[in-house]
């Protein structure tokens, strides 16, 4: 999957490079003008903030550090709504911004050797990460580290535009009657990034912008 997302970066070309650089090089919290990319995150981040780098999916790890660092500013400082976990689901942890429907299409559950949560067999047909259900013995979240409480709770998800890049060419080589093109693909990847999660040109800047919106930094490893 690095390899492959790798070369999807190469063949998205210059195009995606110079688009990188101007959301980059854009001032304060505003993107560059005419950007696509909606930095509209910072506003909502609270008093305390902590962004958690993942580059790799390593079981979700990010997802429970973030619970965890949520409970002990609750248990120990009273913080309900005030902190704010920034979650960067970078290189190939990005799988983890996508919904159901592409891991079942894209087969990610067998690419990272995952297990289905309910089943706790190797037939993983929809993201693990995003949603917990009563009864999941095999959960790699429980129920307060899943994505869907984590951003109820006001966690912000950022993923990165480069490894998506990667996915498109992935899903061209895949399904190259319905995709002509890397780029036709990545608007169905795009498509398909679960609600609510921002897009940003690279998971480099993601993690650049949150330090410079004053964000802590913990790298998930």
């Amino acid at each position: 999957l690095t390899g492959l997302i790798g070369a999807g970066v190469a063949v998205a070309g210059t195009s995606l490079l110079t688009g990188c650089a101007a959301a980059a090089m854009g001032q304060g919290t505003q993107p560059a003008q005419g950007s696509e990319w909606d930095m509209s995150w910072i506003g909502k981040l609270g008093r305390y903030k902590t962004a958690y780098d993942s580059p790799e999916v390593m079981s979700g790890a990010a997802l429970g550090f973030a619970a965890s660092a949520a409970q002990g500013y609750k248990q120990a400082m009273g913080v309900t709504d005030a902190f704010t976990p920034v979650l960067i689901l970078r290189h190939s942890a990005s799988v983890m911004a996508l919904n159901d429907a592409m891991w079942e299409r894209m087969g990610f559950g067998e690419t990272n050797k995952l297990k289905d949560p309910t089943t706790g067999e190797a037939n993983l047909k929809r993201n693990p990460f995003l949603t917990y259900a009563k009864g999941d013995k095999n959960s790699y979240t429980g129920a307060e580290a899943a994505l869907n409480t984590l951003m109820a709770q006001g966690a912000i998800v950022l993923t990165c535009n480069r490894a998506l890049t990667g996915i498109a060419y992935m899903l061209q080589k895949k399904e190259p009657a319905t995709f002509a093109t890397p780029a036709a693909a990545l608007v169905e990847v795009r498509r398909n990034v679960i609600p609510g999660a921002y897009v940003m040109p690279n998971g480099i800047f993601a993690v650049s912008a949150a330090q410079d919106a004053g964000c802590n930094y913990m790298r998930v490893l």
